[in-house]
């Protein structure tokens, strides 16, 4: 079954083609009009199921990098990575205000659960312990001392760390700040601490080598540099070069968690790492049949926040005028009773009434009303709710176009944004983010959120009208100035306008249907690379796998317009023709391809710059090879002496290489991942899911700090945000 699912994704495309190919000669053959029409309009229908080879080869194409790059290559690889973690985590913690000198003090100590390995193989043998069989594992510590926790987390005996707590209690935040401290200033031989979001792992489909490298591909496209060989990731992994900081592990299946732990614990890529999860969460794991606590892994919990740590926090950050609307909520924080105590005793709530109230200068007096806010969630729900109009309406953007290039502010929005109409679509990419299961934003997988039968259907019609014109009129324009039966050439266009869409919406419905039958092809961002060096030998097996594939399609492509422009109909000529078409089409889809490359760069790439790249690598290639390969046709007729001359090739040339930018544009342009997200973009702006501008809203959600950033992926700032934002959407979507 396997064999003949692989083999599927080549016979699909083919016999799709060769059906209609059949279809259109026998059209031809009983049709009374001129045989060079109809076989335009047969190139139309061709050509319009050829819009959709592109994305299957693709697909047939698609395997995991091979091969491993070697010691010195990894070395490399090793320090660009902590470059670019430590840069990414430098700005993500100023943006997410880690960073201030008053911070928020958070406790943490060792867990009083039995969930914790045996103590000895957490922190060696002490002297009481050994001695007099007494004492206990030590690791105190506080956020704003974050060097005494660093140098606590070295002296473990396998550097292993299990960091529990409830929903805000700052897992996250600490497994950041410690990652931050351990790149800050490293000692020989530690690896690099990489933040990875467990979300959708399943352990038993995909090993925790194989996971770890996957993830370290996507998140930082660097890696896949070709200076750093054929697989630079995996070498990482596998000579443990990385500090794994596995964040989210309650937001796996319960039944999943054991086995994560499981892997873990057998994982011979992997020594040290750093793991958080709720504390409920991890209780059942350990305790479920077939579960175990993380080997080695020292296991601590937060203490609450104490309320004179918040009141201290606020009255830093209180301006003059606004102490006296403040003195009711911290005189209830002082007497420690009732909801809003027990409700700030968690830092997330601490700085969700910062941005909400203090940031707005709003009066905080109604939180104090027991009646409207009666239970602590009550109160942090109200703050979610409201917090991303409170970022939005207390950050004034940067749209000064006389000085954006010179005082450009990074944590404050470029653009004006309504803050209701924000939330509502923020909301929206909430709701299809948790709709599949991820807290991660890849702006290339926004295509599903739109039924996939429907895009499809809209896909197929769109591409293959658009394209069947651009064919059927460029044929037709070259059959009337070739003058091969009578006819003005306003006659000609005006029958390709007729029967182009005839021939083009058959050929994109067609190609439609086989798409629906190859579901679950992927595609990702990627760069144009121009350079000789280190890519020769992979130019060659792409131009000979360009061949090997456009060839045959080719061909029948080729036979096609030969009819269209009322050659003669000699097989020695013909065959020449075809084989000329043949070859040029193939060794356009291998330039192409060759210059279509997994995105990667020597600075740190965003979501908002892989999208400008792929879109500039999609549309120059495809106007650029579409020109060249569109001219190639009317020279190669001039080759074979199909067209009357130097002249006429050239005209033909002209005609057919415009049509060929465009056909090229639709064909190989979407199969883009920028392309498919524009598609996107317009259909879900159409139902007012969200603004056009959906990158411009996300990279200002980033930086009011609403969103934070990994890589090329957007992440809500805490996964509560996430959810409860999600929950709004689905409340306003109520009829």
């Amino acid at each position: 079954m396997k064999g003949w699912a692989s083999w599927r994704r080549v016979a699909l495309p083919v016999a799709g083609v060769a059906a209609v190919t059949g279809i259109g000669y026998g059209l031809t053959r009983l049709s009374e009009s001129d045989a060079a029409v109809n076989w335009a309009q047969l190139a139309s229908v061709a050509l319009g199921v050829f819009a959709f080879v592109p994305p299957l080869v693709s697909t047939w194409r698609r395997r995991q990098p091979g091969g491993m790059s070697t010691i010195e290559q990894i070395d490399r690889a090793e320090r660009a990575l902590r470059v670019r973690v430590h840069e990414q985590w430098r700005e993500e913690i100023v943006i997410r205000e880690l960073d201030e000198p008053a911070r928020l003090p958070v406790r943490w100590k060792i867990s009083g659960l039995d969930v914790m390995d045996q103590d000895e193989r957490v922190d060696g043998l002490r002297l009481l312990r050994s001695w007099f069989g007494f004492g206990r594992v030590r690791f105190d510590g506080r956020t704003d001392r974050m060097p005494e926790m660093a140098g606590r987390f070295r002296k473990l005996a396998r550097r292993r760390l299990v960091i529990l707590g409830e929903a805000g209690m700052g897992k996250t935040t600490l497994a950041v700040l410690l990652l931050r401290e351990l790149l800050k200033e490293p000692q020989p031989g530690d690896p690099v601490p990489v933040l990875l979001s467990m979300s959708g792992w399943d352990p038993e489909a995909e090993p925790v080598h194989r996971w770890l490298g996957r993830r370290l591909r996507e998140n930082y496209p660097v890696l896949r540099a070709p200076e750093f060989g054929p697989d630079a990731a995996r070498g990482l992994v596998t000579y443990r070069r990385i500090l794994p900081v596995l964040d989210g592990l309650d937001e796996l299946p319960d039944a999943m968690r054991p086995k994560v732990i499981n892997a873990l614990n057998a994982a011979s890529s992997v020594e040290s790492l750093i793991l958080t999860c709720r504390t409920a969460e991890y209780l059942t794991a350990v305790n479920l049949r077939g579960g175990a606590a993380l080997a080695g892994g020292a296991v601590i919990e937060p203490r609450p926040v104490k309320s004179s740590d918040v009141i201290s926090y606020l009255r830093d950050r209180l301006a003059p005028e606004q102490r006296a609307d403040w003195a009711g909520l911290l005189s209830a924080l002082k007497a420690d009773r009732g909801p809003l105590p027990e409700a700030l005793s968690t830092p997330l709530v601490v700085w969700l009434l910062y941005k909400v109230y203090v940031e707005t200068r709003a009066n905080p007096a109604p939180l104090c009303d027991a009646e409207r806010f009666p239970t602590a969630a009550a109160v942090t729900d109200h703050l979610l709710d409201n917090l991303v109009q409170a970022s939005f309406a207390s950050t004034p953007p940067d749209d000064d176009p006389a000085e954006r290039h010179e005082h450009d502010h990074p944590f404050r929005p470029q653009r004006s944004w309504d803050p209701d109409e924000a939330r509502r679509w923020l909301s929206f990419v909430a709701h299809q983010m948790s709709a599949i299961g991820t807290r991660d934003f890849h702006w290339w997988h926004l295509h599903r959120a739109i039924s996939r039968r429907w895009s499809t259907l809209v896909g197929g019609v769109t591409i293959g009208l658009t394209v069947g014109v651009t064919v059927g009129l460029t044929s037709d324009a070259v059959v009337a100035l070739r003058s091969p039966h009578g006819g003005s050439l306003r006659d000609a266009l005006l029958f390709g306008l007729a029967g182009g869409p005839v021939g083009g919406l058959v050929g994109g419905l067609t190609g439609g249907l086989i798409l629906e039958r190859l579901k679950g092809y992927t595609l990702e961002p990627a760069y144009a690379n121009l350079r000789w060096r280190g890519n020769v030998r992979r130019l060659a097996e792409q131009l000979a796998f360009g061949l090997v594939t456009v060839l045959p399609v080719g061909m029948i492509a080729a036979f096609g317009l030969w009819r269209v422009a009322g050659m003669s109909s000699e097989v020695d000529g013909l065959i020449l023709y075809a084989l000329v078409i043949g070859a040029i089409g193939g060794v356009t889809l291998g330039l192409n391809k060759w210059v279509t490359t997994p995105l990667t760069n020597d600075r740190p790439q965003g979501p908002l710059v892989t999208l400008r790249r792929d879109l500039r690598l999609v549309y120059g290639r495809s106007l650029t090879f579409g020109l060249a390969l569109g001219l190639a046709f009317g020279f190669a007729g001039t080759l074979v002496n199909g067209f009357s001359g130097l002249l006429r090739g050239a005209e033909a040339g002209i005609a057919f290489g415009l049509a060929g930018g465009v056909v090229f544009t639709l064909t190989f342009g979407f199969t883009g991942a920028s392309s498919i997200y524009l598609v996107s973009v317009a259909m879900l702006r159409g139902r007012g899911r969200i603004p056009l501008r959906l990158m411009s809203l996300l990279e200002d959600a980033h930086r009011v700090g609403l969103l934070r950033q990994l890589g090329p992926v957007y992440r809500f700032r805490h996964e509560k945000l996430q959810d409860r934002l999600a929950h709004l959407h689905a409340h306003d979507d109520r009829p």
